[in-house]
């Protein structure tokens, strides 16, 4: 059909023609919203209400179809017409595709199936716009719309009505919609247990050494935590419910999770990790730290403490009057402890040493000066005390038992501790006079012994001594001096058997030598009774620790070390007879206690040993027993003395290291009586400077990030650089720009004295010019409420300048420094224009007003120009700066 003349259209009609050209106008056109009013009243019932794009394509006589599809084909692309083609218009009969493929003359003819699926856009925006002969929503319309574009079209209202043409009505014909499929979801079940292993099928395979899971099987691995911490996923060592519910508890605190209603236990949950700190030890009540704390007392009230250097060091006061304090301590103590078998062993350990070295009795006022002899017998004596007192307990054990029943036996036990009274009182209670007349003879001379042994070999000759019971002939060899006497080639009498290695050291010294023999002779004749190469020769037991004596352990030598584990008493005794003995065997704690990081006792005896001038102890087995008893110290809560422990170490930059890193590991930001006490003991008592405490605080303070007390504890500590250079970097700009003057003021003015201030790096251009920025503000202040002179106005004068000039060489680092830089630099400002204003007042009394604007530009632009302020700053001080400049212009005028 040709068009009407070009003169002859309106421009509506002209801007239809070019609608291709001109088709985002028409998009802007129907991209208006419908209002709801206007479409209930402008749309009649029996009409049904199309676009205005339509009714005007219609009147002017082009198909509003083809308009349809020539917006689709600019507006859409052509994977969203054919993505939506597939999901919408699969249902539509293919006549409906036929006629608009023929109706559409504008189409581009490229290829068919871009053709086809063009012609159908049209078809598919109409019939998403209509629903049933009325309009959808705006929100329905775009939940159906699978591309942006393809929304911005399917959103076409409609301002008027329009009768629609009958060829078009099979266009608005919607179909049904296909029915949802209900989504069936599937998960995996959790299995609620463990798999008992029977069931598992994993049973049987654990040595199929190619699959390592298989091999490893449900065995799991130990962590190790710190502070004796053990996770493990097997069955809980402890055994105590209140560690159980303090897992639960600890577990819901801190989870990610929200706490549920009601909670599960932990025994419940088949896969559960126990978490338990484990001891070597029990848990000890407080009065047990007593035996800490106790001798460490004695100690130092037995020592003296060097300051010579900047560590002090605690050396031991030489002579033996801290052993007879330990003996006293231990004596009275026995009993009143948990832990009485270890006390026990201490006191024999430390009335051995009183024996060994103590004092021995006044000499008779006879003699100035007893000689080496009387020393040796008086000595001597002192041992036999202690030989008698140590067997005292179980001579009176075996006395129980035998003395109604078997009372040779029990005459036998109280000769073994010496006592030869008792013996001969039990042997003629039981009728025996001969006997105890022999005993009553015991101590005489050699003569004695001498005949019993005459007797002895009588009666083997005439073979009388299978008539005469073994306990018996046992008393005989003893009173003979004999320690083994043979009988015949398979029966001999060994009278040190059964008896533990103190008693049998008792005999040899006082029944099998000369009443004047040393401890050292008898100790030698003891060692060659157990060290015999023939096991035949060997009668006695050897010297094991009290907590392996008649357990029947046989204790082999060490495969690098060709000494077997001996008690500490008998060490003692090796020590007191041999000057050079080896004291690391001395030392080992296995010597001593079963636990062989016990070094309580160790370390003690070594302090004891270096007073009496003991000191051929390796620099290596002194540091092991140095470091392990401050350590075993540390674990008990006792740090302050491990520290006391650790100040005896002779090298002075290992003893500062290591006080320094424990002050690091304990000392607390909380004050508390508990704190301050141990801190008054560190520094009062043992002399360790205050600085060394205060800084672990300071690194206690960093780690919890608490600025302010770091910064402090770094000024007690006496760190003027490293205070100063964090009070700048993390405090100062904070004080400034919140005002808080005081708190800055403090800091700074404590390192601004020259002893301080001059070791400080930077302070001239940092912490003195926050300095003197607060100053400068309380004069000024002080000036404005009490009278001033000249003088003070042109000190503050220079003050202010000088800060102005300092300002712009402070170093920021962030931010918030620059931040509090342009603060003081505009409050430097002020004060320099206040200040100028207060000097050309020609009377200015205190409660008068100063007058800023007065002051000259030619003095302030200098200072002012130089502050280091940002732009807005700086551009209200140019406008003030301008307003002033002008004034003197109007002033200079007139």
């Amino acid at each position: 059909k040709p068009a009407p003349p070009p003169q002859s259209q309106s421009p509506e009609v002209e801007q239809l023609g070019r609608v291709v050209e001109l088709d985002s106008d028409m998009v802007d056109i129907t991209q208006e919203p419908v209002l709801d009013s206007m479409l209930e009243e402008s749309v009649p019932e029996d009409q049904e209400p199309v676009s205005a794009s339509t009714h005007i394509a219609s009147s002017l006589g082009i198909n509003p179809h083809v308009l349809q599809i020539m917006k689709a084909s600019l507006l859409a692309d052509e994977e969203d017409v054919d993505m939506v083609l597939d999901q919408r218009f699969s249902h539509l009969p293919s006549k409906a595709d036929t006629s608009q493929e023929i109706c559409s003359p504008r189409l581009p003819i490229s290829a068919s199936h871009s053709s086809k699926s063009r012609s159908l856009v049209g078809g598919l925006l109409l019939q998403s716009k209509f629903t049933s002969g009325t309009f959808l929503s705006p929100s329905a319309s775009v939940q159906e719309c699978r591309t942006p574009r393809a929304a911005s079209l399917m959103n076409i209202p409609s301002t008027s009505p329009w009768s629609v043409p009958p060829p078009l009505t099979s266009v608005f014909t919607v179909p049904s919609p296909a029915p949802e499929v209900q989504l069936k979801t599937v998960g995996t079940r959790r299995q609620p247990g463990l798999v008992p292993l029977e069931k598992s099928v994993t049973y049987g395979k654990g040595k199929l050494l190619m699959d390592m899971a298989l091999f490893m099987g449900r065995s799991f691995r130990v962590g190790w935590g710190p502070n004796w911490t053990l996770a493990n996923s097997g069955e809980q060592l402890s055994g105590s419910p209140e560690l159980e519910n303090h897992q639960v508890a600890d577990s819901m605190e801190y989870g990610f999770l929200p706490n549920p209603v009601a909670v599960k236990s932990l025994t419940e949950s088949p896969f559960k990790v126990y978490l338990e700190k484990l001891s070597l030890r029990q848990k000890k009540p407080d009065e047990d730290l007593q035996l800490y704390q106790i001798p460490l007392e004695l100690k130092l009230k037995h020592s003296t403490v060097h300051v010579d250097e900047l560590c002090p060091l605690i050396v031991p006061n030489p002579g033996v009057a801290v052993i007879h304090d330990y003996a006293n301590w231990v004596k009275k103590a026995s009993g009143d402890f948990l832990e009485a078998q270890i006390v026990k062993h201490w006191s024999l350990t430390w009335t051995l040493c009183e024996a060994l070295w103590g004092h021995l009795k006044e000499p008779d006022s006879q003699l100035d000066e007893p000689s080496e002899y009387i020393q040796i017998l008086e000595r001597r004596r002192t041992f036999s005390r202690w030989l008698s007192h140590t067997a005292a307990p179980q001579i009176e054990e075996e006395v129980s038992l035998t003395r109604k029943d078997r009372p040779v036996e029990a005459v036998f036990s109280y000769l073994t501790g010496k006592r030869i009274s008792e013996a001969c009182s039990l042997a003629q209670q039981s009728g025996d006079h001969r006997l105890a007349l022999l005993l009553s003879q015991l101590v005489g001379s050699q003569s004695v012994r001498e005949l019993l042994t005459m007797q002895l070999v009588d009666w083997q000759q005439l073979q009388a001594n299978c008539f005469i019971q073994d306990e018996r002939l046992r008393i005989f060899a003893l009173l003979a001096g004999k320690p083994v006497w043979q009988l015949t080639e398979h029966r001999q009498i060994n009278v040190c058997s059964c008896l533990d290695w103190k008693r049998a050291l008792a005999v040899h010294l006082w029944y099998l030598l000369p009443p004047t023999a040393s401890i050292s002779r008898a100790l030698s004749m003891y060692e060659e009774a157990f060290q015999n190469s023939s096991e035949a020769d060997r009668y006695a037991c050897s010297p094991l620790p009290a907590y392996l004596e008649g357990s029947g352990c046989v204790v082999k030598e060490e495969e690098n070390s060709q000494r077997p584990l001996q008690d500490v008493c008998f060490h003692l005794l090796k020590l007191y007879s041999d000057r050079h003995y080896d004291l690391n065997q001395l030392l080992e704690p296995r010597s001593i206690t079963a636990d062989p990081l016990d070094y309580r006792l160790s370390w003690h005896l070594w302090e004891v040993l270096r007073a009496l001038n003991y000191t051929h102890l390796s620099e290596q087995c002194e540091g092991v027993l140095q470091t392990s008893y401050a350590g075993q110290l540390e674990s008990e809560g006792l740090w302050e003395w491990a520290i006391f422990v650790l100040l005896h170490i002779e090298n002075s930059s290992i003893r500062e290291k290591a006080v320094r890193e424990l002050l690091t590991r304990h000392c607390q930001l909380l004050e508390t009586p508990e704190s301050w006490a141990k801190e008054t003991f560190l520094t009062q008592k043992l002399c360790v400077p205050a600085e060394w405490i205060n800084e672990a605080k300071a690194v206690r303070a960093h780690m919890e990030s608490d600025k302010h007390l770091e910064a402090l504890y770094l000024f007690k500590a006496g760190h003027w650089n490293r205070c100063h250079k964090f009070i700048i970097k993390h405090l100062a700009s904070d004080a400034i720009i919140n005002e808080n003057y005081d708190y800055l003021k403090g800091f700074l003015e404590d390192l601004a004295p020259p002893e301080r201030s001059s070791l400080i790096q930077d302070w001239e251009t940092s912490g003195l010019v926050y300095l003197d920025y607060i100053r400068i503000i309380e004069m000024l202040h002080q000036i404005q409420q009490v009278d001033f002179s000249v003088y003070e106005l042109e000190q503050l004068h220079a003050k202010v300048i000088s800060l102005c000039n300092r300002i712009q060489q402070m170093q920021c680092y962030n931010a918030k420094d620059l931040l509090a830089q342009s603060d003081m630099a505009k409050r430097a400002a002020n004060l320099l224009r206040v200040v100028w204003s207060l000097q050309r007042a020609p009377e200015t009394t205190s409660d008068s007003t100063p007058d800023p604007q007065r002051v000259p530009l030619g003095l302030l632009a200098p200072h002012v120009g130089q502050l280091p302020m940002p732009e807005d700053y700086a551009l209200e001080e140019l406008r003030g700066l301008t307003q002033s400049y002008l004034r003197e212009l109007t002033v200079g005028s007139q």
